[in-house]
């Protein structure tokens, strides 16, 4: 989940930088969202998934997880924690209990079609852990 930036804390808040992003995960995912299209575009995809959420009760966090889920070479997705820090375990069960409608889905998709491509720009992050 962007290391916690795609969820309702971050809706409406500034900027954040230095020792706000305290874990890796949040330094390293904020340089993603500066890639993929800025601070403008990123709280215009959130405030997206705040509406659709609103409508239909569910948080922004679950909806992200289903519509990730719902992606046709999709077979699952990885929700990281950390351990003794943070145990979301029975939180994440909610984005099993709906399913994304089309004109939902079409929301989301405006705001998704607009920014760059991460993967022209910063390549296949897995090239890594190939050997």
């Amino acid at each position: 989940m962007a290391g916690g930036l795609l969820s309702d804390k971050y809706l409406g808040q500034p900027e954040s930088s230095g020792a706000a992003l305290d874990t890796t995960s949040l330094s390293k995912y904020k340089r993603f969202v500066d890639d993929w299209g800025g601070r403008k575009l990123f709280q215009e995809l959130l405030l997206t998934l705040r509406a659709v959420a609103d409508r239909h009760q569910f948080r922004i966090y679950d909806e992200v997880v289903r519509y990730i889920l719902d992606r046709p070479a999709v077979a699952g997705v990885i929700v990281g924690v950390r351990l003794g820090v943070a145990d979301h375990r029975e939180d994440n069960s909610g984005a099993f209990q709906f399913s994304l409608a089309p004109e939902n889905l079409g929301h989301i998709q405006s705001v998704l079609i607009r920014p760059r491509d991460l993967y022209q720009i910063i390549g296949d992050c897995g090239d890594k852990y190939r050997a």
